[in-house]
Formats: C-alpha cells, structure tokens, sequence
C-alpha cells in the first residue's frame, strides 16, 4: 500500500514531468525547436550510416541545427551589453559547417569569415520586408548597417594579420630576433634573440661534428685538414642542416668560416649571416669560435704506461674546445 508520502513523491514527479514536457515540447509544429530535436536526431542517425550516407545526414543535422539557432535567437534575443549576439552565433555555426571538421579543430579561414559573415547575417533582414520582398533599407539604419559591416571587416582583417605573422615567424623564425623599438605591433623578448636564429641552431649542431672529426687525431692530419678546410667544413654544414627541420628562410642564410693562428694552435671562426627581411641595411650575423691546440699524448705500446715514466714516447694530438655562440650582431 502507498503511504501519503509516497503520494506526494509521485505526484511532485509528474509535476515536474509535465512541466518540463511543456517546457521542450514544441508549442507548435512549425518552431524552432522542431529543428532542433531534427537536428539531434540526425546526428543519432548519422552514427548508424557510413561514407556518402553518413556526410549527408551530418551536414543536414548541421542545417537543421543553423536554421534552430538562428530563429530562437530572433524570437529570444541574446544582448551583450545591449548588443544583440545572435548573428556572430549563427555566423559561428555557419563557418563550422563549411570549413570545420570532426577532430574538432577549426581552420584559420573559419576565424577569419567569422565576422564579416556574422556582420551580413545581423544586416540582412533590412534588405526585404515582410513578404521577403528586396528593398532599400531605411535611411535610418544605413550608417549603422555600414558601421557594423565596415568595423567586422577590419576584425576579419586583424584576425587574417594573425594568422598571416604566425605562419611568416614559422617560416622565419629569425623574424624574432629583429629590431621592433619602433613598432607597437610586436612585443620582443630579450630570451628570443639568439636562440630562435636559425643561424644559432646549425652552428649548434656543427659543434658537435667538427669535434668528433678533429679531437684526439694526430697534430699533422689536423693542419692538413685546416689547410683545406672548405669541403670539410661544407660537408658538416650539410650533415647539421639534415638535422633540423627544413623552413623556407634556409634559403636567406650564409655560412662563411675564418680560420687564424693563436698561441697554441689556430681558431676556426664559424659565421652564420642572415641575408632575408630585416628592419636594418647591415646583414645580422652570429658566430661561434672553436680553439684547435696541441696536445701531447703518451703512445701505449704493448704494456700499461704512466706519464710518470721516463722516456714515454708521446704523439701530438688536437683538442677543440668551442665556445658559446655569441650575440646577434650587425656589420658596421
């Protein structure tokens, strides 16, 4: 038997189940909500399809899902600050629609339509009547229609800016490295300078392979080897360049070496010169200096040898050590 408890439980569940069936019910056929529930149920359908079946269902629950949005925005407007929002939203919807995927990511070209798309969907019912006939719009309405179509655009422009230095400082990453003290637009970080330099990075892995090549080798293969270092040197170029990935500012830098006499040996001078866009005339370059001296190295033969025995025989042998690339300059 039922309690009175039980009573009054049942009968607040059917409360709340009328309430929220008149709440989602469409209160007519033809509503806003119709499209809506077309809209879920065609994306619960298109999970049971496949290939051209499947991408016809999705874009008509995308559709029905538009044509919803769009006319429960007109009939219960949405305002930011008095603003109505609802065009950016249907915009918004739109350009997933044409330009989005599954994977969730939206493409550059999305974001850059965005608000101009938006701005001509907030403007168009001005152009037709009530029987959707083309008119003129009012004189009233048309400096505001050319004000929102107008500010939109600059953002589409902006949002385009973006994307647009974003791809040039993927491609040119020595970019950051420039000069912007008279600009606003670019904000430059000090910890940037060097080591974003493409320059920086194939003189990094260059270190590497010019020791490898010439530690502990005898003295006189070495001076052979600085004699005529252009085809060593080019050959590890190469061998760097490899290593990282490839952009299109490759094709702006130049790779020119020095080699000069010190006390204990000689100094090769790795230079790295960026001949692409930059804000000054002078060519920016970064170099790195790596010290080839003589060493002295006991030869071992058959037994164990210490230095500390007389009459070791020992062998001359190069040691290299490189220092830090230094930074950015200019030819003055």
């Amino acid at each position: 038997m039922f309690s009175i408890l039980d009573f009054f439980v049942f009968k607040y569940l059917i409360n709340t189940f009328n309430a929220l069936r008149k709440a989602l019910a469409p209160s007519r056929a033809y509503s806003w909500k119709t499209f809506i529930y077309l809209s879920f149920f065609s994306w619960l359908m298109s999970f049971l399809a496949t290939d051209l079946v499947h991408d016809i269902i999705t874009n008509c629950a995308w559709i029905f899902l538009i044509i919803g949005v769009s006319w429960a925005t007109i009939e219960n407007p949405l305002k930011i600050g008095g603003i109505p929002i609802g065009p950016w939203i249907t915009g918004a919807l739109i350009c997933m629609l044409l330009f989005g995927d599954w994977t969730g990511s939206i493409p550059p070209i999305a974001l850059i339509i965005w608000p101009t798309l938006s701005a001509f969907i907030a403007v168009f019912p001005t152009f037709f009547d009530e029987r959707f006939r083309l008119k003129v719009p009012a004189p009233q309405f048309r400096q505001r229609i050319v004000i929102l179509i107008g500010s939109n655009m600059v953002i589409s422009c902006w949002i385009q800016f973006y994307f647009l230095t974003q791809d040039w400082l993927e491609q040119y990453p020595t970019l950051l490295s420039d000069h912007f003290g008279k600009t606003t637009m670019v904000s430059q970080s000090d910890s940037q300078q060097t080591k974003m330099l493409r320059g920086t990075v194939v003189l990094e892995f260059m270190e590497p392979l010019i020791v490898q090549e010439l530690e502990n080798k005898p003295w006189s293969e070495v001076e052979r080897w600085l004699l005529e270092p252009q085809p060593h040197i080019e050959a590890i170029r190469e061998e760097a360049v490899k290593k990282v990935p490839i952009v299109e500012e490759d094709f702006w830098w130049r790779y020119t070496y020095n080699i000069g006499s010190i006390n204990s040996g000689y100094n090769l001078q790795l230079r790295a010169v960026w001949q692409g866009p930059r804000s000054q005339t002078e060519a920016y370059y970064v170099e790195k200096n790596c010290q080839i001296t003589q060493s002295y190295q006991p030869i071992v033969t058959g037994s164990r040898v210490t230095p500390s025995q007389t009459g070791v025989q020992s062998i001359a042998v190069a040691k290299v050590n490189c220092q830090p690339i230094g930074e950015l300059k200019s030819y003055e």
